[in-house]
């Protein structure tokens, strides 16, 4: 008896010494990063006008499981502006990603946050930010930026950059790429690390405005296959005009062992009033990296 309880005890003991690191493998296999612009603007001027009236309420429990159900390593997200939306996401995501970088202000008054928040599986630290002073016309409400924060990939140290640039105006726009090549790119992008840069970067991807910047970050661009290779267009529910782009982005430089392995458009709905209603005005777009 005692002979079947020991063979017991060891078989059981070795199957769970063997078959934990498998499965720690496949997790740190890939990363998957996602950006996404959420808009969630501030419910405090909705009494002043219907531009910020976005059904935040209605849509926000919808984005919360859509993304407390998905297995995405780190999250970049823009237009976290509205405070009660932002601490929402921050309880009710805190055991799906435990951790967070909140969006970023600088002193008090009635301007807004960057809206950036990053939500994340592995540890991250915030390494740098730098708070655009170009904006103009609505753009000027909120102290749109860009935030570098580092992530700890099981021990691999990888740098992800999160922004929003401006959507009216490209000189402006140059003046923020500037800005984010000298404060955040220029000073901690190196060959030693993985370095990506997510956000809405408001710049058409067909665009000279885009060669020009993608030329001036010296950052890669993944191709989408896709039918419609777009993170902007008039199919989406909260476009009432003729437009489409690809606007929104995951820049990156990575180690020559890495590997990318896909990129792709996530378009997540919900059913409101019996109808599909996206659940922002941008889609996501979601990298796959294949790591050592």
């Amino acid at each position: 008896m005692s002979k079947h309880i020991l063979f017991l005890f060891f078989f059981f003991t070795s199957y769970q010494c063997f078959s934990a690191p498998e499965e720690h493998s496949l997790k740190k296999d890939t990363l998957k990063i996602l950006s996404w612009n959420i808009q969630m603007l501030p419910n405090l001027y909705a009494p002043f006008t219907k531009l910020v009236r976005k059904k935040q309420k209605i849509r926000l429990p919808e984005i919360i499981k859509y993304l407390e159900k998905s297995n995405f390593d780190i999250i970049v997200l823009q237009e976290v502006f509205d405070i009660q939306m932002k601490n929402k996401l921050k309880k009710q995501l805190s055991n799906a990603y435990p951790y967070m970088q909140l969006p970023i202000k600088k002193g008090w008054g009635i301007k807004l946050s960057n809206g950036v928040m990053f939500l994340s599986k592995h540890p991250i630290n915030l390494i740098d930010k730098v708070i655009f002073n170009v904006s103009k016309k609505s753009d000027r409400m909120a102290q749109k930026g860009c935030a570098l924060i580092e992530l700890d990939f099981y021990d691999q140290h990888i740098l992800v950059a999160g922004t929003h640039l401006d959507s009216k105006g490209q000189k402006v726009r140059d003046k923020q790429y500037n800005m984010v090549k000298e404060q955040i790119i220029s000073p901690y992008k190196s060959s030693q690390k993985n370095f990506f840069l997510a956000g809405d970067l408001n710049t058409e991807q067909n665009s000279e405005a885009f060669k020009k910047m993608i030329a001036l970050f010296e950052l890669n661009n993944h191709p989408l296959n896709e039918e419609n290779p777009y993170t902007f267009d008039s199919e989406n529910s909260w476009i009432n005009y003729k437009n489409k782009g690809w606007i929104d982005y995951i820049l990156y430089q990575i180690r020559p062992e890495n590997k990318i392995i896909n990129q792709y458009i996530i378009r997540p709905k919900m059913s409101y009033k019996n109808k599909p209603m996206d659940l922002a005005d941008h889609y996501g777009i979601v990298l796959e990296i294949m790591m050592d």
